[in-house]
C-alpha cells in the first residue's frame, strides 16, 4: 500500500520481491511489538513513579534545591499557567515537576531579600531578626570590614539539618553551614587568599569523600581544557559558577548510586546570580543559564530514576531572591561623610576611618546603623533631605523594619526606588550609572510582587496540581519537617503548607538543643569575635 500510494506499482518488484517485502514488513511489525520505544519507557517510568506515590505515606528522602533568582515565570507558560508538554518554556524539566506537583506563584523572601538571609530563613522557619542572619555580610565593631556569614555558629535556633541529623544529610553549597554537624557537606565559602583556589579552601571544611570526588572532577576539567586550547588551565580557575553547579549535581548523583541514602538533601545552584547582576533579568545570558540549570535538574531526575529512588522522593525547588533591573547607583553614605558622621580613610579596605552613623547596603535596600540616638536622628534628617533631592530612595522606619522581620540593630532603613540600587561608596558623585544591570536585596514588604520568587514541590507525599497563590520562604522548613517527621523549634515564624501535603509524619518528642553558640542560650557575640570581630548584638554599637 505504501509503495502504491507513492505511485510505484507492486509488480515492479516481481513475485520474489513482493514476498520479501511482506516478510520484512512482518518482521518489523514483530520487532516493534517486542522492543519498547523511548515514549514507552518514559510511560513505564511515570507509571512506576505514580504507583509509588499512590502507595501513600511520606517520602524516604526530601531534596531541597534553591536556584538563584528563580521566578514562577521561568517554569510556567506565557499565560502564567502550568505548561503542557508542548508549551515553550525556559525550564521544561522544572515545568514538568510544576505540571505534576504543587507550585507557588508569589513566594515572599524575608527582609531583606538577600542570599544568606533567605537561605537561613528556608532552613530554620524563622525570620532574620530571630535567626540572626540579617544580610549577606556582617559588620565588624568599627564598621570598617564586612564579614561573610559562613560559620554555622552564627545561626540562632535549630536548623533543619540539625533536626535531620539522625536521618542523614547531604548539603552542597548551602550558606552558613561551615562547621555544621552535617554528614556529607560542601559548604558555601571561598578562600580570602587569592593565591589559593576554591578547592584548596574546601579541603579544610568539607567531607573528605566529597573533596576526593571534587578533586577528580577538577583534574578532568583541567586536562580537558588543556587538550582543547593547547595550553595549561590554571587550577585556581576551577570551578566557574556553572562548573560548580554541575559538580554539585554530579556529587548528588554519586550519592544516589552509593550505599549512602541521606534523608535530607540540600543543594544550592547559583550560576544565575552573577549573570543576573551582570547581564540583567530577562537577558539571553540568564535564559541560557536557566537552561543549564534545568538540564541539571533533568540529570538528577535521571539518576534517581536509574537507582529506583524517584518513587519515594519528594523534590522541592525554590528561588531564594528576585533580581530587579537597575540602571543607576546611589551612595547615601556620601551625604553622611559631608555631614561629619563618617570619616574617610583611603587606607582602609572600605574607606572608613570612623563613623557615628553609617549606611550598609543589601542591594536594593540598606540598613542605617548609628552609635546612639542623637547620631541616628542626625543621619535620618540628612538622608531624608537627600531622598527628596535625588528621588533615588525612601527612608523606612524602624517600626516597619521590625514588622518585616529585619535587623533589629538598624535604626532605620533605606529602600531604593525602581531602577536604582544602593552602594556603600564614600566619594562623589552620589548618583552614577550602575555597573550592574540587575540586583537583589529589596524589602519584600514594600515590593511584594517584584520581590517574589517561584516554588515547586513534587513527588512522594506532595499533592498534585495544587496552586498556591501566595506563600513565604519561611514556610518551607516546617513543611519539609512535617514530611520527614522532624522536630524544629516550637516558636517558628513559618507555618507548614498543609494544602500541598498528601502525607505527614508525627514529630518526635522534644530533644536537647543543638550544639554550638548560635542557639537561643548561646553567645553570638563570642562567635563573632572568634571570626575576627563583629558588631555586638543588643547594643547601639
Amino acid at each position: 500500500m505504501v509503495f502504491a500510494e507513492r505511485g510505484l506499482p507492486l509488480s515492479v518488484f516481481g513475485g520474489s520481491g513482493l514476498r520479501a517485502i511482506v516478510l520484512l514488513t512482518c518482521a518489523l511489525a514483530c520487532l516493534s511489538c517486542a522492543t519498547s520505544s523511548l515514549s514507552d519507557e518514559d510511560a513505564a517510568k511515570d507509571d512506576s513513579t505514580l504507583a509509588g506515590w499512590r502507595q501513600g505515606g511520606p517520602p524516604r528522602r526530601v531534596i531541597l534545591i534553591t536556584i538563584a533568582g528563580l521566578e514562577a515565570t521561568d517554569f510556567l507558560n506565557v499565560w502564567g499557567h502550568a505548561a503542557s508538554e508542548n508549551d515553550p518554556v525556559q525550564m521544561p524539566n522544572l515545568a514538568r515537576f510544576a505540571r505534576e506537583g504543587s507550585i507557588g506563584i508569589q513566594v515572599s523572601p524575608p527582609t531583606p531579600s538577600s542570599t544568606y538571609a533567605s537561605h537561613a530563613t528556608i532552613a530554620t522557619g524563622r525570620l532574620p531578626a530571630r535567626h540572626g542572619i540579617v544580610a549577606d555580610r556582617a559588620l565588624d565593631e568599627d564598621g570598617k570590614r564586612s564579614l561573610p556569614y559562613w560559620d554555622n555558629r552564627l545561626l540562632k535556633g535549630m536548623a533543619i539539618w540539625d533536626a535531620a541529623i539522625g536521618r542523614g544529610v547531604l548539603s552542597l553549597g548551602w550558606p552558613t553551614t561551615t562547621g555544621a554537624r552535617i554528614e556529607l557537606l560542601v559548604p558555601d565559602g571561598a578562600s580570602l587568599d587569592e593565591s589559593s583556589s576554591w578547592l584548596d579552601y574546601m579541603r579544610n571544611v568539607s567531607s573528605p569523600m566529597l573533596v576526593r570526588a571534587l578533586e577528580a572532577m577538577s583534574e578532568e576539567a583541567i586536562d580537558e581544557a588543556s587538550s582543547i586550547v593547547g595550553g595549561q588551565r590554571d587550577p585556581r580557575t576551577w570551578p566557574t559558577a556553572d562548573e560548580k553547579d554541575a559538580a554539585f549535581i554530579e556529587l548528588a548523583c554519586r550519592i544516589a548510586r552509593s550505599e549512602r541514602d541521606p534523608g535530607l538533601w540540600m543543594i544550592r545552584l547559583e550560576q544565575t546570580a552573577a549573570i543576573s547582576r551582570i547581564a540583567g533579568t530577562g537577558s539571553v545570558q540568564v535564559a541560557e543559564a536557566l537552561a543549564r540549570v534545568d538540564a541539571s535538574l533533568g540529570q538528577l531526575d535521571a539518576c534517581l530514576t536509574e537507582t529506583d529512588k524517584i518513587s519515594d522522593t519528594a523534590i522541592f525547588v525554590t528561588g531564594d531572591v528576585a533580581f530587579q533591573a537597575v540602571h543607576t547607583r546611589v551612595d547615601p553614605n556620601i551625604v553622611l561623610v559631608n555631614g561629619g558622621l563618617v570619616g574617610r580613610d583611603p587606607r582602609s579596605s572600605m574607606g572608613v576611618r570612623s563613623w557615628l552613623a553609617i549606611s550598609r547596603t543589601n542591594g536594593r535596600s540598606a540598613y542605617v546603623y548609628a552609635r546612639d540616638a542623637a547620631n541616628a536622628l542626625a543621619a535620618r534628617e540628612l538622608l531624608e533631605a537627600e531622598s527628596a533631592r535625588t528621588g533615588a530612595f525612601a527612608v523606612v522606619s524602624a517600626a516597619d523594619l521590625a514588622a518585616g522581620g529585619g535587623d533589629p540593630q538598624a535604626w532605620f532603613g533605606l529602600s531604593a526606588m525602581p531602577g536604582f540600587f544602593i552602594g556603600n561608596g564614600l566619594a562623589r558623585p552620589a548618583l552614577r550609572p550602575s555597573e550592574m544591570r540587575g540586583i537583589e536585596g529589596a524589602f519584600p514588604f514594600l515590593e511584594p510582587a517584584a520581590s517574589s520568587v517561584g516554588f515547586v514541590a513534587w513527588g512522594r507525599g506532595v499533592r498534585p496540581q495544587v496552586h498556591v497563590a501566595e506563600a513565604e520562604l519561611v514556610d518551607l522548613a516546617p513543611t519539609i519537617a512535617s514530611l520527614l517527621g522532624l522536630r524544629l523549634d516550637e516558636d517558628l515564624d513559618g507555618e507548614k503548607m498543609i494544602g500541598i501535603l498528601r502525607a505527614e509524619v508525627p514529630m518526635p518528642p522534644p530533644g536537647p538543643k543543638r550544639l554550638g553558640v548560635g542557639n537561643e542560650d548561646g553567645d553570638v557575640d563570642r562567635a563573632l569575635r572568634e571570626l575576627g570581630g563583629g558588631r555586638p548584638l543588643g547594643s547601639d554599637r
